[in-house]
């Protein structure tokens, strides 16, 4: 699996409009979304990654949305109820990329 290689477009984010957190390794903030987009050399690759990342979702009872398909997958990360980025979203960009170690 090989990260983009865009360029974070910020180190913290605000949770909730109040506490600033430091964004995690390898996400940006785009619309108010923790993202990260990763590159694989194949679609089973992608999907592979797309499976763990889903059971690790179930595991926080946090659900990201997913895109991905030959050769890539994207991975969004809000809170739905508040339309903002949260500890829960936080907490689960980073079990995301304890999967990739």
């Amino acid at each position: 699996m090989k990260r983009s290689r865009k360029k974070p477009k910020e180190t913290t984010t605000r949770i909730s409009g109040a506490e600033k957190v430091d964004t995690p390794a390898g996400w940006n903030v785009v619309d108010g979304r923790l993202m990260q987009e990763y590159s694989f050399d194949d679609f089973l690759g992608a999907k592979a990654f797309i499976d763990l990342v889903s059971e690790a979702c179930e595991r926080h009872q946090h659900h990201a949305e997913l895109h991905f398909g030959w050769g890539y997958a994207v991975v969004e990360i809000y809170t739905h109820d508040t339309n903002s980025i949260t500890q829960a979203d936080v907490d689960l960009a980073n079990a995301i990329n304890s999967l990739e170690g």
